[in-house]
C-alpha cells in the first residue's frame, strides 16, 4: 500500500505544538515511549526523545535540550517504569545539535550509558564545537566574502553567537550507513542521511515498519541544509539524495524529531524536495543575469516569505547561507540531476 497523504498519528501532540507547547509522554507499546521535551524557542516549542524500555536496560534516542526540566521529564518516565536513570544503557543521537544531543552528557554521567553517534557526525561535532566555529573574526571573513554591508556585521555576529550552544561530547561508539544497532529487542538499521548535517542518521526498525527521522524529515517544517558540514560537502545535493534514500519507507510509521508522528512519508519526501528545488530553480533562472555577483546581491534578488527587507539577525544569516548553497549547487552542475526532471 502506498500512502497518498500525510496523516497525524497523535492529534494531541499536533495541537500542543500549534499552541506553542509540548504534549504529554506517550506509551507507543512494545516498550517504546515518545517523550516531548521543551525548547527555549518561539519557533520550535519542543523536540522528541524516544525511550526503549527492555530487559537489558533503557535505551534513549535523541535525549534533547540540556535543561533540568527535560532531564526531570525523562527521569519521571523512567521511574514510572520501575527503573532509575542508572538503568540507561545506550544513548543514540541522530545528529549533534543541542536539541537532540544536549542531555547526553548528563544522562551518561548518571548512568554510565554508551553514547552513539555516526562516525561522520563525530567529525562534524569536533569542528562545530571548536573555538573557530564561534570566533567573531572568522565569521567577519565570511561576511566579507558574502559582501554584506559593514553596518549589518555586528547584528549578524551577535545572532550567530546567540545560536552557538554546541559543546563537545565524545561518543563511546560510532556507526556508519548500514550498521545495525541492537537496542533491547529492536534491531535498528542505520541509514546515513546527510544534508541537514553531514553525519545525520535515521534509524529504521524493519520488523515494526517504523523509522526515526531526526531532523531529516518533519511533517510540516522544512529543515535547513548545511547546519554542520565537512569541507568539500555539497549539503543540498546530499539532502536531496538522502530524501530519495527513504523512498522504501513510504507507508511506514514516522517518528520525527519535532512536531508529531505521522504516516505518508512518500508525500512528505516529495514536498521537502520541492521546497528546496523551488529556490534552486529561482537561482538557476538568475544565473545569466547575476553571474559572479556576491551572495548578498543574489539574496536581494530572491523571493523570501518574510520579504527581503524584513530579514534580520539569524534569519538573515540563514537566508545568506541558503543562497550560497543554492548558487553553488547550480554552479557545480549537480542541480541538473533534479531540475531536469521538472
Amino acid at each position: 500500500m502506498v500512502a497518498d497523504m500525510i496523516t497525524t498519528l497523535n492529534p494531541a501532540h499536533r495541537e500542543a505544538w500549534d499552541a506553542g507547547k509540548v504534549g504529554e509522554p506517550e506509551d507507543l507499546g512494545d516498550g517504546l515511549w515518545s517523550i516531548p521535551l521543551a525548547l527555549p524557542s518561539e519557533r520550535l516549542p519542543g523536540s522528541y526523545s524516544y525511550l526503549i524500555d527492555s530487559a537489558d536496560g533503557i535505551h534513549v534516542i535523541d535525549p534533547g535540550w540540556p535543561s533540568d526540566a527535560n532531564l526531570t521529564r525523562i527521569t519521571d518516565v523512567i521511574t514510572s517504569l520501575g527503573k532509575t536513570v542508572g538503568d540507561v544503557a545506550t544513548i543514540v543521537a541522530t545528529h549533534h545539535h543541542p536539541d537532540h544531543l544536549g542531555l547526553a552528557d548528563r544522562l551518561r554521567a548518571a548512568s554510565g550509558a554508551r553514547l552513539v553517534l555516526s562516525q561522520t557526525e563525530h567529525r562534524v561535532l569536533e569542528i562545530a564545537a571548536s573555538p573557530d566555529a564561534s570566533d567573531a573574526d572568522t565569521y567577519r571573513t565570511v561576511l566579507a566574502r558574502w559582501d554584506v554591508p559593514v553596518e549589518r556585521h555586528d547584528e549578524l555576529i551577535a545572532s550567530v553567537a546567540e545560536h552557538s550552544l554546541i559543546h563537545y561530547v565524545a561518543p563511546d561508539d560510532e556507526v556508519s550507513d548500514g550498521d545495525v544497532l541492537t537496542l533491547g529487542g529492536r534491531q535498528l538499521r542505520v541509514i546515513a542521511t546527510p544534508g541537514h548535517t553531514s553525519g545525520h542518521i535515521c534509524l529504521a526498525d524493519d520488523a515494526r515498519r517504523m523509522i526515526f527521522t531526526g531532523d531529516h524529515v518533519l511533517p510540516r517544517i522544512h529543515s535547513a541544509a548545511g547546519l554542520g558540514i565537512l569541507e568539500g560537502d555539497e549539503p543540498l545535493a546530499d539532502l536531496l539524495a538522502s530524501l530519495e534514500k527513504l523512498a522504501e519507507f513510504d507507508d511506514w510509521h514516522v517518528l520525527p524529531g519535532h512536531e508529531f508522528r505521522f504516516t505518508g512519508l512518500g508525500v512528505r519526501l516529495a514536498q521537502v524536495a520541492e521546497h528546496h528545488l523551488r529556490r534552486t530553480r529561482a537561482v538557476a533562472a538568475l544565473a545569466d543575469e547575476l553571474g559572479d555577483a556576491s551572495v548578498w546581491e543574489w539574496s536581494r534578488h530572491l523571493p523570501w516569505s518574510a520579504g527581503w527587507e524584513r530579514l534580520e539577525g539569524f534569519t538573515l544569516h540563514s537566508a545568506l547561507r541558503q543562497t550560497e548553497m543554492h548558487r553553488d549547487l547550480v554552479r557545480s552542475g549537480l542541480a541538473q540531476r533534479w531540475l531536469s526532471r521538472d
